[in-house]
């Protein structure tokens, strides 16, 4: 079980304090891109130098609006409440993470992703198992339940491929987990040397 003192804001809650909390170590999103190469590294360490402000555009509020209907879908498939929790790491405070779903043991959790794309093959792109090795990590959970839906259409007239999203599970991957806590170390370090 994740301890009380683990959740540090919700998203729900305030999510300006939820994008500034986020900056106190680093998320999924942050070394999934930091681990893609050198130039990525680069970027990511200049993210934290940005003023984190949500863009918007067709794709991502198709994601927006489709994400908690797809929670839903999980909660009554698997058992996975909905999450908008920023989680800290056990021993490592700095690693944060905000899994899409939480299941009530703290042993599973889920993860949505909207995409142009059908993953059905269960060619998962690397960023995405990444981002979920990462929220394994800082949660201690043993797997996940990766859902994605595809949209198709036009921008601003996107509509849902399927009446429900596609779901896979995801087990823990350790040797990926070490690789990413070396790159996050080495991110929280080149941000807090400038």
């Amino acid at each position: 079980m994740i301890d009380a003192n683990r959740f540090v804001i919700s998203k729900d809650m305030d999510e300006s304090w939820w994008l500034q909390a986020r900056r106190d170590g680093v998320t999924a999103t942050q070394v999934s891109r930091a681990d893609a190469g050198e130039g990525s590294f680069r970027k990511a360490v200049e993210d934290y130098e940005q003023d984190w402000i949500e863009t918007d555009n067709p794709f991502m509020k198709f994601g927006r609006d489709w994400e908690p209907i797809i929670a839903l879908q999980i909660k009554r498939s698997h058992g996975i409440m909905p999450n908008s929790w920023l989680i800290r790491h056990v021993d490592q405070p700095r690693h944060l993470a905000t899994p899409d779903g939480l299941s009530i043991d703290h042993e599973t959790i889920s993860e949505i992703k909207t995409t142009g794309k059908d993953w059905g093959d269960g060619k998962i792109p690397i960023q995405c198992r990444r981002q979920v090795q990462w929220q394994l990590h800082v949660t201690g959970a043993r797997q996940c339940v990766f859902a994605w839906m595809q949209r198709v259409g036009e921008p601003g007239n996107f509509a849902p491929a399927w009446f429900d999203a596609k779901v896979m599970m995801m087990d823990r991957d350790e040797q990926m987990i070490n690789k990413l806590i070396a790159t996050a170390n080495k991110l929280w370090g080149r941000v807090q040397n400038g």
